[in-house]
């Protein structure tokens, strides 16, 4: 597998045709760029590149793009070369990085006693937070 990064300057080949198609000509510079420094017939353009050439419309494509390209054999052994944005991750990659998850097992915990039951737990702190108070109504029997 080979894997190289370019900078590509599509200005220089899209100014050279018409306003409404520079977007257009940018995917086949791009293509054909990569066929001359790859050294490769099949090219797959990414939707990431894709995307970035048509962002401004059909009529103001990007100066320069800087692009990753990767070089794999197909099953006819056959050379096939990937292109995406420089900084995309491709989709081979990632499925590459995850490691295969192990199934864990669950160890169940015993019960734990039940703890003082809710009624009895409020009675115990209303008592603690107010103490006892004196009742008023002797007060106002004595003046």
């Amino acid at each position: 597998m080979e894997e190289k990064v370019f900078t590509i300057n599509l200005r220089k080949e899209a100014l050279k045709g018409p306003k409404t198609r520079k977007s257009h000509a940018s995917s086949f510079i791009v293509r054909k760029y990569l066929k001359r420094h790859m050294k490769a017939d099949n090219i797959k353009i990414g939707a990431s590149i894709n995307k970035a050439i048509w962002y401004r419309s059909i009529k103001k494509p990007p100066e320069k793009i800087k692009i990753k390209a990767i070089k794999v054999k197909d099953e006819d052994d056959n050379d096939v070369v990937k292109a995406e944005m420089w900084g995309h991750v491709f989709e081979e990659e990632l499925t590459k990085e995850k490691p295969k998850k192990e199934e864990t097992k669950t160890q169940e915990k015993p019960k734990e006693t039940p703890k003082e039951s809710k009624p009895e737990a409020k009675e115990q702190k209303k008592a603690e937070e107010k103490p006892e108070q004196p009742e008023e109504s002797t007060k106002s029997a004595d003046k």
